[in-house]
């Protein structure tokens, strides 16, 4: 096998039992060439380190835990926060376990004793990672475009109460401010609503 670029991906495995973070070290040190093993306690200075914005972006969390208990939960949020991409591996996995782990489910959750080698696991919670950042961009670019059609609408209404024109001749004359401003038709809604509220 292959080993992955070292500046591609930095590997935490953090696991509630020293045997079982060895082998998921070893095991993953066979494909990657950074791979660090902590237990609970030494994952926060390991986060502390690596806030750097490049490690943060390259770094997997791999958990290996008992049950889904607090300490498990508080783990998954903060790879949430950093948007670390995380696999979950929960050694006696429950079906309640799922609901007792934080959500969106932007993580791998697997059984403890999976087949499937662990590498294939890295990988396909780097892509669940990557889509979710890609649907969090998107919503933050909708959200923007929706509060700027609101803009743009009270804007429009307002220039039709003021100066009693039709829709579209308010609308134009946005649109003609804007190009002779080389400004957004968004921002001059906005500067017509901040001048008018005044």
């Amino acid at each position: 096998m292959t080993k992955v670029k070292p500046d591609m991906k930095k590997i935490v495995v953090c696991s509630d039992c020293t045997r079982e973070q060895a082998r998921l070290t070893g095991k993953l040190a066979g494909t990657y060439d950074d791979v660090t093993g902590c237990g609970f306690s030494r994952l926060t200075e390991l986060v502390s380190q690596a806030q750097s914005a490049v490690l943060v972006k390259s770094s997997v969390l791999v958990i290996s835990w008992a049950r889904a208990d607090a300490e498990l939960r508080h783990m998954v949020s903060q790879a949430g926060c950093l948007g670390w991409p995380l696999v979950v591996m929960i050694r006696q996995l429950e079906p309640q376990d799922i609901q007792r782990l934080p959500g969106p489910n932007g993580y791998v959750l697997l059984p403890g004793d999976s087949a499937t080698a662990l590498s294939v696991w890295v990988e396909r919670a780097w892509q669940v990672r990557q889509a979710q950042c890609q649907l969090k961009k998107e919503l933050v670019t909708l959200s923007r475009r929706l509060e700027e059609r609101r803009l743009i609408e009270q804007a429009k209404g307002l220039l039709m109460k003021l100066h009693g024109l039709d829709e579209s001749e308010a609308y134009k004359l946005l649109r003609n401010a804007a190009m002779q401003q080389s400004l957004s038709l968004g921002q001059i809604a906005k500067n017509l609503m901040i001048s008018l509220n005044r």
